[in-house]
């Protein structure tokens, strides 16, 4: 019966507390100067916010930390490449289907290479197809940067 009662009694603090604060903030916002510096305040916060962020990031790059940025720009370049070699794929796909095939490359100079190693054309098998590389899921590592090297710059 305690517990009931001490629930009833929190709720209706509550409810009081709501409309206290409703009431508080429509006077506050009728009034004209307290809406202008709140607005001031608001806008000193959010200046205060982004100098704190900009000291925050140079901290981290003096201890070869990434920060969000960092983090963001490299996540954009991988999707930027995994994107690309998706496109690279399908290409290849359709010049597969199309019946048409790339010429062979060699790891060796043209003088160095052993005649054996030169693939005929009715040798050649038929590529496999390869499928699009997705993005794992999850976070990605960051590589880190190291540390005590200058900067060639």
């Amino acid at each position: 019966m305690a517990r009931r009662d001490a629930e009833n009694i929190i709720s209706k603090l509550r409810q009081m507390s709501e409309e206290g604060l409703g009431s508080v903030m429509g006077e506050l916002m009728a009034n004209e100067r307290m809406r202008k510096g709140l607005g001031r305040a608001g806008e000193r916060l959010m200046a205060n916010k982004h100098v704190f962020d900009r000291n925050v990031e140079t901290v981290l790059d003096f201890v070869n930390i990434p920060s969000k940025r960092d983090i963001r720009e490299l996540k954009s370049r991988l999707d930027t490449l995994s994107s690309q070699l998706v496109n690279l794929s399908m290409k290849i796909d359709r010049m597969l289907a199309a019946g048409e095939m790339p010429a062979p490359r060699h790891a060796r100079s043209g003088s160095e290479q052993i005649e054996s190693d030169r693939i005929e054309s009715d040798q050649v098998e038929p590529v496999r197809r390869v499928r699009p590389v997705r993005p794992a899921p999850g976070p990605r590592p960051v590589p880190r940067r190291r540390r005590g090297r200058a900067n060639p710059d």
